[in-house]
């Protein structure tokens, strides 16, 4: 079993960590299904240990989506190749928005010297852990960083960063958006990247299987509760029907709370795990809600995780399995904070 010390640290000490980390084998481990913050972040903190003569790569146990891949200009398996084909062995290894061992996949193998995270529920695996859930994303962290280290912010820099943050703040829209938010974005923006493009890439460039992907989610959507609790379950069956078996259905997750009168959104979407035994089978599901339900709460009862307004899960079951007991499991839970 791994020896976990867990200390928090602040963000002095925060800096002076990564200014006396002597090694040059450092490994940036991003979450598995890994989005913009994760990877904003990773980026940024890999120019920070560059710019700091420290030789350091980026990788996740999960490849990154081509449209993803698009806002960073990064290839879908980021630094693994050279990592896994040069005999890398890593000397000190640092978690970026990854709230629980459970989601960096084979990489939990490890000792974790150092998280830097902004989740709700985390869990404190590593030797030593930088958390602010204040923080709307990681990146805002990582650009504190940067600033404690009287780093330049130069346009790379400030891309990445200005992405984690504009996707995991939904574009400002959400809760944890606060003044200093608008304020590190603000700084970002001046060093003449082109954030507008930058925002079309995010929110308004949809392939035609995203369209189809939302068309399904759309027409499954289901109001329970009087109003209250939104559902979209998808299942493989129906995926396949649409033309989209075996296809990630990424960008509903949204969908299901933007229903007026609507505080909490559930989506649950069947997995293509072509793991699993094949007499199990899996969901993944998202929970949204909108003013006063903490969905983190209900997410930890599956062991899963998040933030108070926006948090998931997965859940493991038989293949005979009805989902409409899931739907009914979920909102009764959720019935009773409602």
């Amino acid at each position: 079993m791994k020896m976990k010390t867990n200390k928090r640290i602040n963000l002095h000490e925060l800096k002076e960590k990564i200014l006396s980390v002597d090694f040059n084998n450092i490994l940036i481990v991003a979450h598995i299904n890994p989005d913009p913050d994760t990877l904003g972040s990773c980026l940024g903190l890999k120019q920070i240990l560059n710019k700091l003569n420290k030789t350091a790569y980026i990788v996740c146990d999960t490849k990154v989506t081509e449209k993803i891949c698009g806002y960073f200009d990064i290839t879908p398996e980021i630094d693994l190749n050279y990592v896994e084909s040069s005999g890398f062995t890593p000397d000190y290894i640092i978690c970026v928005d990854a709230a629980a061992l459970s989601q960096i996949g084979k990489y939990d193998k490890y000792n974790i010297d150092l998280v830097i995270d902004h989740h709700y529920t985390h869990d404190f695996y590593g030797k030593e852990t930088y958390l602010d859930t204040k923080a709307a994303a990681t990146g805002e962290i990582i650009f504190e960083l940067a600033k404690e280290l009287n780093f330049e912010i130069d346009r790379t820099f400030a891309k990445n960063i200005y992405c984690s943050i504009i996707e995991d703040s939904g574009a400002f829209r959400y809760s944890s958006t606060t003044a200093k938010t608008m304020r590190i974005a603000a700084e970002l923006i001046s060093t003449g990247f082109d954030f507008a493009k930058l925002n079309r890439l995010i929110y308004q460039n949809k392939t035609m299987t995203e369209i189809a992907t939302e068309r399904l989610a759309y027409n499954s959507l289901k109001l329970c509760s009087g109003g209250k609790i939104a559902v979209i379950t998808i299942t493989k069956e129906m995926k396949k029907f649409a033309g989209l078996e075996g296809i990630e259905l990424d960008g509903i997750n949204e969908i299901a709370r933007i229903v007026s009168g609507v505080e909490v959104g559930i989506v649950i979407k069947e997995e293509d795990n072509e793991s699993l035994n094949p007499n199990r089978k899996e969901y993944k599901i998202s929970l949204r809600s909108n003013e006063y339900v903490n969905v983190a709460e209900i997410a930890m009862q599956y062991n899963g995780g998040g933030h108070i307004r926006a948090a998931g899960c997965k859940y493991n079951c038989d293949v005979n399995f009805d989902v409409d007991l899931l739907e009914k499991e979920l909102i009764e839970k959720i019935e009773k904070v409602l």
